[in-house]
């Protein structure tokens, strides 16, 4: 159950999305600086996500069975939020060695 459904990201396995999404950039750090962008953006947006389903949890009983489901996707979603924080000090150091 995802009471709060991301947004379609884009799938980058796919050349074509890859492409549109480096288009326009002339170099490395451009282009990480657009992924350090990309991957804010996601954080900003994950971390809402996930303060609005625990002010949720807060608000129903630990015996109703959404409760169990709610606790799991907010576990799952600090994990990758915890994902994008490291990639993101690692984009940091790239750009700044660059």
């Amino acid at each position: 159950m995802d009471l709060f459904p991301k947004e379609n990201a884009p799938d980058f396995s796919k050349s074509k999305e890859r492409d549109a999404f480096a288009k326009d950039t002339s170099t490395k750090k451009e282009l990480l600086q657009k992924e350090l962008n990309t991957n804010q953006e996601e954080q900003v947006l994950l971390s809402k996500r996930i303060r609005a389903m625990r002010e949720f949890l807060n608000e129903i009983s630990s015996d109703d069975p959404q409760y169990a489901m709610l606790a799991a996707q907010i576990q799952m979603d600090q994990i990758e939020l915890d994902e994008l924080k490291n990639r993101e000090e690692i984009l940091v150091e790239k750009i700044s060695a660059n």
